[in-house]
């Protein structure tokens, strides 16, 4: 199986001998920190790809979509880059990667917590107003403050 880590992959797993091929972005390995899951970078054979810019923004605007852009580091966004570049699985606990992953048909793996199970589309709504709003953090109408709250859900099967 040829794998795109994300930062709590590196954290969570411990056997990595089941995948043929392990990618990553050099954001990922930045963030690794912790002795422990230092040390298991350091014994892995592992590859290091930049994602294309044009990747870059198909996910920007697929996230934008689905309303994870803002939940999303720029890590986030080029680890799905280079997964869907390179036709691998992702392995990631963050639930807005999976989100974005499962809307363009990526394969992902979760460690730690469990797999989503419903592909969401989030916007901006005011509780006051009873509205949602695209990119807004405040209502227009009223002034109070947005939450992120799901405007569409589908059942992943």
């Amino acid at each position: 199986m040829k794998v795109v880590l994300d930062t709590s992959a590196f954290i969570y797993l411990n056997d990595f001998r089941k995948f043929d091929e392990i990618l990553t972005v050099q954001e990922v390995v930045d963030e690794v920190k912790d002795k422990v899951s230092s040390m298991k970078l350091s014994g892995l054979n592992f590859k290091i790809i930049e994602p294309s810019e044009k990747s870059v923004e198909e996910i920007k605007n697929i996230a934008k979509e689905t309303g994870d852009l803002e939940k999303l580091s720029n890590t986030d966004v080029k680890v799905l880059a280079v997964a869907k570049e390179n036709n691998c699985t992702i392995i990631s606990d963050d639930r807005c990667v999976q989100n974005v992953a499962e809307r363009l048909s990526i394969e992902y793996i979760s460690v730690y917590n469990k797999k989503i199970t419903n592909l969401i589309t989030w916007k901006k709504y005011c509780r006051n107003c009873k509205r949602f709003y695209d990119k807004k953090v405040t209502c227009p109408v009223c002034g109070n403050d947005l939450v992120r709250t799901p405007s569409k859900s589908r059942e992943i099967k």
